[in-house]
């Protein structure tokens, strides 16, 4: 999944399940931004100290395999279910780390996540429970149960979804994966974004204890993704997405919670210098050229305390996976 759900959609959901304006933006910022917080950044603090974050995603998937381990699994392809009958292979082949929607181990970090009332956390988990349904039936490893069949696919690394390239996170794309058995094969994306926003919808809901609209938001969400695209549309799909964000502003306006998403608005409101950016997303890091300084209320700002949510939410999700973990005998890990 990408900006359209991670950030407006989920934004929208909140709303509709009686989050504030300010905390709905917190919460959908924050399952944004852990697609976008790909830099290891260290950072002076006031007293002199070094500070230095955890990334929650990578823009290098050709990075050492324990980072990886670490990033894909507890943030975007979280293990399910391996013997979901949704998950059958032709070649009848099961892998424990499977990703499956809202198995037990993505339920169960999604609430621990949370029960601190952490409205970052709270984003962050919302992230990774959104994407056990795009990304269901991939590993977060270098795994040949990746692989999609095809001379192109064959060139990409067999992690993730990396050999389907897009087509998971597009919301209105029907597309053809070859690896599972002829009546799951045909993937309908709108059907598994709408099972993603159900599912956040009714978490949230448990949260705030606010009315179930479920029947209004569905139809509101249904007429934002639109007709579908097959694979030979895929041209389709940036023109598309920009319709559909423009839809979804035109829903937030309702709640007065409209807004545009800048990647770098909270970093930049916690440290003393601009940051440099190439194509919306913070590339790379010269600790020569780019002594970054906390401002003096740096601990009360966002991109801190999300910071510090990504660590506990690490922590948290380490310890419940660790038993799955040790099964395979990863020593990465």
């Amino acid at each position: 999944m990408n900006l359209e759900f991670h950030y407006y959609l989920t934004k929208y959901l909140a709303l509709e399940a009686g989050f504030e304006n300010d905390e709905a933006e917190v919460i959908a910022y924050s399952s944004q931004y852990t697609d976008d917080n790909c830099v290891q950044f260290q950072i002076e603090k006031p007293d002199g100290e070094m500070y230095e974050n955890y990334i929650s995603q990578t823009m290098n998937i050709l990075k050492p395999k324990k980072s990886l381990m670490r990033i894909y699994l507890l943030f975007h392809f979280m293990p399910g279910t391996p013997t979901s009958s949704k998950l059958r292979r032709r070649d009848g082949k099961m892998h424990l780390l499977m990703t499956s929607p809202a198995s037990n181990y993505a339920s169960g970090i999604f609430f621990e996540a949370v029960k601190d009332d952490n409205l970052y956390s709270l984003g962050i988990a919302s992230h990774m429970l959104a994407d056990t349904f795009a990304h269901q039936n991939f590993v977060g490893t270098y795994d040949e149960v990746n692989a999609m069949q095809g001379v192109w696919e064959s060139l990409s690394p067999n992690i993730g979804h990396a050999d389907a390239g897009v087509k998971p996170d597009i919301p209105n794309l029907i597309w053809h994966d070859p690896r599972l058995v002829e009546e799951n094969a045909t993937v309908d994306n709108k059907e598994r974004f709408m099972q993603a926003a159900r599912k956040l919808y009714s978490n949230y809901l448990f949260l705030t204890s606010w009315e179930n609209n479920w029947n209004q938001v569905k139809t509101n969400i249904n007429k934002i993704i639109g007709d579908d695209i097959n694979e030979t549309q895929l041209d389709k799909y940036p023109e598309q997405k920009q319709a559909r964000i423009h839809k979804i502003k035109d829903l937030l306006d309702k709640f007065e919670g409209s807004s545009d998403y800048d990647p770098k608005r909270w970093f930049d409101e916690c440290i003393e210098q601009d940051v440099r950016l190439f194509d919306d997303r913070i590339i790379q890091f010269d600790p020569v050229k780019d002594k970054y300084k906390f401002k003096k209320n740096y601990k009360n700002t966002h991109w801190f305390k999300f910071q510090e949510a990504v660590k506990e939410y690490q922590r948290r999700a380490t310890v419940k996976l660790t038993p799955l973990l040790e099964q395979l005998e990863i020593k990465e890990w």
